[in-house]
């Protein structure tokens, strides 16, 4: 059962409607340096929030926890993805950082988290059908199923260990060139995206892939399987036949998909519910344990 607010409906500040001053200086922040799609999922999730707010009678900024906490259970009550909800708290976080930097923001109280965390997990238990996070644990797992001295074996090492480092998608995996990569950080990698699914544009961005420790370093297992399949440009992550031959060619997004899952079955895993697309949730999922704001992971 999600926590409830009702009882704090008294609680909430009422206020007027934002000035069109203070609005537009809410979208200047939120927009300062985000892609056009970002930009436009500011715009209307702001556009949203405020005006809940509004019709609600509540302060949109700064808010109160009970009114962002009361806007989640608004949000799922109207059947919104997990994915949208937590992009318009991290939206509404992001403004609050930005207008009231010395004030509390309402997103990283206990009881904003709670709701949060009460609507993942009555979607969970109810719609049991979507990708499932790969979490470190998972990864580790497939590493370990996928031992083997062969260039196969290093390259799926390297992909699953790298999709969950970076958090790219998997057109953008299967897109990476050596050019693409930098190796001069001693800390690790910056990889270079030059086309993805929200930059049309080909603005580009950069991603850092630190190193790690032992046979689950990313940027160790990288480098092995560049050396290993003789890859000096050209694609990254290439098609590799059963007799080792590494191909001119990059992987298909399919045979990254294949990868994932003949690497989820070793360690263990229900393969029919393991999906790329669920490394990059798992990558979000490990940040936000670590205790970084929701608003900085999605930026």
């Amino acid at each position: 059962m999600l926590p409830t607010v009702a009882s704090h409906q008294a609680l909430a500040p009422v206020d007027a409607p934002l000035s069109p001053e203070l609005a537009a200086s809410i979208l200047r922040a939120l927009e300062a340096g985000a892609t056009e799609n970002t930009r436009r999922a500011y715009r209307a999730d702001w556009a949203h929030y405020s005006t809940w707010c509004t019709g609600q009678r509540r302060r949109a900024l700064p808010a109160a926890p009970e009114t962002l906490a009361a806007y989640v259970v608004a949000l799922e009550a109207e059947g919104f993805a997990v994915s949208t909800i937590r992009r318009r708290v991290a939206t509404v976080s992001k403004a609050h950082g930005s207008q009231t930097p010395n004030q509390p923001n309402p997103s990283r109280s206990e009881l904003v988290r709670g709701v949060v965390r009460g609507v993942v997990r009555q979607r969970a238990e109810g719609f049991g059908q979507g990708a499932t996070p790969i979490l470190p644990a998972h990864v580790r797992g497939m590493v370990a199923g996928a031992a083997g001295e062969g260039v196969r074996a290093t390259r799926d090492r390297a992909l699953v260990l790298f999709l969950l480092a970076s958090g790219v998608r998997r057109s953008e995996l299967v897109a990476l060139e050596v050019a693409d990569l930098d190796w001069s950080d001693p800390r690790g990698v910056v990889v270079l995206i030059r086309r993805s699914k929200t930059d049309q544009t080909g603005h580009g961005r950069e991603v850092s892939v630190s190193r790690g420790h032992g046979p689950t370093c990313p940027v160790r297992a990288l480098r092995d399987y560049l050396d290993a399949a003789a890859i000096e440009g050209g694609p990254v992550f290439r098609a590799i036949n059963q007799h080792g031959h590494v191909n001119d060619r990059a992987m298909t997004g399919a045979g990254v998909a294949y990868v994932v899952k003949r690497a989820a079955e070793s360690a263990g895993m229900d393969a029919s519910q393991v999906r790329p697309h669920g490394f990059r949730a798992g990558h979000v999922s490990a940040r936000r344990a670590a205790g970084e704001d929701a608003a900085a992971v999605m930026d």
